[in-house]
Parts: C-alpha cells; structure tokens; sequence
C-alpha cells in the first residue's frame, strides 16, 4: 500500500491522497457495513444489466448502481424488471446517443413507474420467481474465463430467450407497467 500510495503521489494529478481519490464523495465509505443482499445496475451501455450480489463482502465500482433489499425475492424483482425489454424500450427516448446508437441507461430506468416489492402481489411473485429462474439459468451459462463483458452478456442473453424466460419477463413487465 505505501508503495501505491507513493505512485499516486509522484503521478497524481489532484491534491488528494490515494485514499481519498479512492473514497470521492464517499462512495466507498457508504458501502459499509456492507449489505448481506444487493442488486447491482451498471450505469451504462447499450442494453440494461442488473443482478443480485449475495457476498457483504463485494466492493461495488463507481460506474455501478446498488442498493440493499430486504429478501431474495426483491431483489429477483427489480433484476427481471430492469435487464427486462420492456423496461428498455419504455426508456429509449430517454438515453443519450452516441457513435452506436442509445447508451447510458443511468437513472433513465427509474423513470418508470416501478412499485415497491410486495409480496402479496401475485405479479410481483410471478416476476420474482422469474427473475430467479432467469438467474439460475444465467449461471449455467459456460463462458470462457477470457470472454470480453459484452460477449458474455449477449451468451446469457441468448441462453435466457433461448429458455424463453426472457419472453415470459418481458410479458411481467409489460402487464407491471402498462398499469401504471
């Protein structure tokens, strides 16, 4: 670590330390004590990617949202709704556009109107076991330890409608949001 920091310090192009570049605007300090459930969203790119972290022990990047639940089936929720087509398309007007069309999903998604969780909902009960079905799909899918993260997520895309949940999501969602 002193020699990191040592680096930074020679190399550095802001006053601050190391660890403070590391902390800016507290976005490693907010993740402790961390969460035992997460769902993580990354912030941009062409197509929305979100899952569910179980390891309190996972750091989380800055270019990637998170957020604590409370039970699994929450989390499977907000994954399915929001790596869901249906919420992609409702937010397309909204995005950025770039050299490869629309990117930056960022806060674009939580314009939908996306109720709470609540497990006495059967919709809601329906997308979460969906998306849970989806996630154990998603990690059966066998990627090579060099694959580029784009490629990966189109493999898992395919594996998921290929299963056709990606289809059965995507009808959740629409019915979820169409409502609204």
């Amino acid at each position: 670590m002193a020699q990191a920091q040592a680096l930074w310090k020679e190399h550095g192009v802001s006053d601050m330390t190391l660890g403070e570049r590391w902390n800016y605007h507290d976005e490693l300090g907010a993740q402790f004590p961390a969460a035992p459930l997460r769902i993580l969203y990354a912030a941009s790119g062409t197509l929305p990617c979100a899952l569910v972290v179980r390891d309190d022990r996972a750091i989380i990047e800055h270019a990637i949202y998170w957020s604590k639940f409370t039970s699994v089936g929450e989390g499977n929720y907000l994954a399915a709704i929001l790596n869901s087509e249906s919420s992609r398309a409702k937010v397309a007007s909204l995005q950025a556009r770039g050299q490869w069309g629309a990117r930056h999903f960022d806060k674009v998604m939580f314009t939908l109107p996306i109720p709470r969780f609540d497990a006495k909902e059967q919709l809601h009960r329906d997308l979460a076991a969906a998306g849970a079905e989806a996630e154990k799909i998603a990690s059966k899918v066998d990627l090579p330890e060099d694959i580029h993260f784009q490629a990966a997520r189109r493999h898992v895309r395919e594996a998921l409608a290929d299963a056709g949940i990606s289809k059965r999501i995507d009808g959740l969602v629409a019915q979820l949001l169409g409502s609204r």
